[in-house]
């Protein structure tokens, strides 16, 4: 009976090892093959960093939505969220970031104009993450931005918004639908192709949390298929790629965490599931919000040999520190220094309003300690990161904000 017991053991044994994912270094290569000198030069800095080849992680804020890095009053913008944790700590991060969508479409005026903010920061020394929520194309056809901006709720799977949504159709040229996709495709491309002329590479992270089932991109929208998913990727990539001739963007798959029980498993894929594979993806970033700070998909994440981010990383959302201010951030510094160690960045979110009465406190200037973990230098704010292999001049470090 004893020896049953012990054969039972060591086959279950045999049997999880096998299963467990197996880390692999972070390759440096980029998917696009014409990636720009810069790029490959951003991309195997973060591979040094999750190799843990060179110390420390990479610092990063999120700014808003499209014009509203612009803002210069409320809790909202460059100047709320990066300009005053300057102030406050006399350091700024190293990577900023900032939404083409999310709250509603942005003209092509709008993010050529948020686009100067990201410039300069850039030519500060400063690395740079855009992310892309785009509303959904079945609600608005980007004929009149104008007077039919759309909202945040197009980009959800609430009421009736998957009523007509199939993935398939938006690469479909005979679709009707087809048109529509690559009317915004072609919005944001000329926005990064902004960018890319004045030299800015991006980590580019569009339709992220696709695992998820909260937005029209996501599980919901293709069943048990993530088919659709990655082949919209893909039509993406190469369409970026080349027909808009783009080489300056780093491809950022950014699922939101696997599911943590078995009631999860119904509205939360694990995180490979639409994995569009390493041809396609420069970087695996990634979201996590919860207190303590912990990425339970870590292992799973590092199985993909890429550089590794976090690309939403804060206190649990709604949560009492989040919604009073008193999250501890030196504690970013501590989890990723100890326990996850192959983290090469990490975005702390803006703040937004949870209601009328609440807001969440996400962005590290809201929140306790900031000085502090501002200050620690394995914490790679814009002084400290190493973007390119000749130094960045004294002089592009300079205090002044954008």
């Amino acid at each position: 009976m004893k020896r049953m017991q012990l054969l039972f053991f060591v086959l279950v044994f045999l049997i999880s090892a096998c299963a467990a994912p197996q880390a692999r270094p972070a390759q440096s290569t980029p998917a696009d093959s014409a990636a720009s000198k810069e790029a490959r030069t951003v991309l195997a800095y973060l591979a040094a960093l999750s190799n843990d080849t060179k110390p420390g992680v990479i610092v990063g804020q999120n700014t808003g939505h499209g014009s509203q890095i612009l803002d210069e009053s409320g809790t909202i913008g460059y100047a709320a969220l990066v300009g005053a944790l300057q102030q406050q700590t006399g350091e700024l991060p190293g990577m900023i970031g900032l939404d083409y969508e999310q709250e509603r479409i942005y003209s092509a005026d709008e993010l050529l104009a948020a686009n100067q903010i990201i410039i300069q920061y850039w030519k500060k020394g400063g690395l740079v993450t855009i992310n892309w929520s785009p509303l959904n194309p079945w609600l608005n056809d980007e004929m009149d931005i104008t007077n039919h901006p759309g909202s945040w709720t197009d980009t959800r799977n609430m009421n009736s918004n998957l009523k007509n949504v199939d993935l398939r159709q938006l690469i479909d040229p005979k679709s009707s639908i087809y048109p529509v996709w690559r009317r915004k495709l072609d919005r944001v491309a000329a926005a990064l192709l902004n960018l890319q002329k004045a030299g800015v590479v991006v980590l580019w992270r569009p339709m992220q949390e696709m695992n998820g089932n909260w937005f029209w991109w996501g599980n919901a929208s293709y069943a048990n298929d993530p088919g659709p998913y990655v082949a919209l990727w893909a039509d993406m990539f190469y369409y970026f790629k080349d027909v808009k001739g783009l080489h300056n963007l780093l491809w950022v798959y950014s699922p939101n965490a696997g599911p943590a029980n078995i009631l999860e498993q119904t509205s939360i894929k694990p995180v490979g599931w639409s994995y569009p594979g390493d041809g396609l993806v420069d970087i695996v970033a990634g979201t996590a919000y919860n207190d303590a700070l912990d990425i339970k998909d870590y292992e799973t994440y590092r199985a993909f040999g890429k550089p590794l981010g976090m690309a939403e990383f804060g206190p649990t959302i709604s949560g009492q520190t989040s919604l009073t201010g008193t999250f501890k951030t030196t504690l970013y510094a501590a989890r990723l220094q100890k326990d996850y160690p192959a983290i090469a960045y990490w975005v702390s979110w803006h703040n937004w309003n949870a209601s009328q009465s609440l807001e969440e406190h996400q962005a590290i200037v809201s929140n306790q300690d900031a000085q502090t973990l501002m200050q620690n230098p394995a914490v790679l704010t814009l002084k400290r990161i190493e973007r390119f292999t000749a130094p960045v001049s004294k002089q592009s470090h300079g205090a002044d904000a954008p």
